[in-house]
């Protein structure tokens, strides 16, 4: 807490430098992009104080297009999706110290259910639909997903600022079946890493946070699809209040900058985007001897192309293992 009673806590949030998990929106095959849009939000750049925390995001996400997508080696156009998932992160912070960076740990793990639905199954080099409507549903777990970022912070007199670099890598075991539209799984590794900052004016209790990333996709050995590279920005600007409560606005981009390969000739030069932007609450308590964090957000799609476009929810809680240090004397 400042002087002017701001409760600002970024630990309290996780929003920590690690978080990346299983994907939202369509693009690439299967429609999965390996880190997840929106996951970091608020408090992105801070690396809290060493210690193990727990952090719990229940995702739920809706969309639909008129679009043709590769999915698990079948093609698939008229795509609706609607997913409720459950993202488990256990995050280590250490004592190590790199470049004066304090070097944190830890991992993802995504469990929920999935829903596809298809107006039609596959289409000929000539661009003619065959077959009929198709639905498809799985309740299952996804692909997990372990991370390493490294963090920085410094304080000049009413500023606060954090920033972080990160490196995640997506393990290919979740559920997947080859020519199951509906899959928690994408069957391909993934490599994202980027960077991260925060800025925090405490006597007015702004914050104005940021992500920047590159997704790294690799190939799907049981369909021999090579997903494209992706890029995404998520930003955050908050006004924190003294009753723990804090509100602003949220937002993600993300683009497709290198091609899909080893699909139908009838997508062509495949590449995707999509936007999203939305309002975001939050509130800071303490329960059990520990600072605990709700956040809530809400990102209305737009502006997506080879995607579908929609709606994505995420209600995080987050929590400390370890008890709070007693106060300054």
């Amino acid at each position: 807490m400042n002087k002017n009673g701001i409760r600002i806590k970024p630990a309290l949030l996780m929003a920590l430098s690690v978080a990346c998990l299983w994907g939202n929106a369509y693009a690439v095959e299967g429609g999965k992009s390996l880190y997840l849009l929106g996951k970091r939000g608020p408090v992105a750049g801070l690396i809290p104080k060493p210690g193990w925390y727990v952090t719990n995001d229940l995702y739920y996400y809706d969309g639909d297009s008129n679009q043709e997508f590769p999915i698990a080696g079948l093609l698939n156009k008229g795509i609706s999706a609607e997913a409720q998932v459950n993202v488990l992160q256990a995050t280590w912070i250490t004592d190590t110290r790199l470049g004066n960076g304090r070097l944190a740990i830890g991992g993802v793990v995504p469990y929920g259910h999935v829903k596809i639905e298809a107006d039609a199954t596959a289409t000929t080099p000539g661009g003619t639909t065959l077959g009929g409507g198709v639905s498809d549903s799985l309740t299952d777990v996804g692909d997990p997903a372990l991370a390493a970022s490294l963090g920085w912070r410094k304080r000049d007199g009413d500023l606060f600022r954090a920033w972080n670099i990160y490196s995640t890598v997506f393990i290919p075991v979740g559920a997947y079946k080859e020519g199951r539209i509906a899959n928690m799984g994408a069957n391909r590794w993934g490599l994202d890493v980027g960077t991260a900052f925060t800025f925090v004016i405490f006597k007015k209790g702004r914050e104005f946070s940021g992500v920047l990333g590159i997704t790294f996709n690799g190939e799907n050995d049981d369909t021999d699809y090579d997903s494209g590279n992706e890029a995404h920005l998520e930003l955050t600007y908050k006004q924190h209040l003294p009753s723990g409560f804090s509100a602003g606005l949220v937002g993600y981009y993300s683009k497709q900058f290198t091609s899909d390969s080893g699909g139908p000739k009838v997508l062509g030069n495949f590449k995707s985007r999509v936007g999203g932007i939305g309002p975001e609450m939050a509130y800071q308590f303490k329960a059990a001897g520990r600072s605990m964090g709700l956040d809530l957000r809400w990102y209305h799609e737009f502006d997506a192309k080879n995607r579908v476009e929609g709606d994505a929810v995420f209600l995080t809680f987050s929590v400390p293992l370890q008890p709070d240090p007693p106060p300054a004397k």
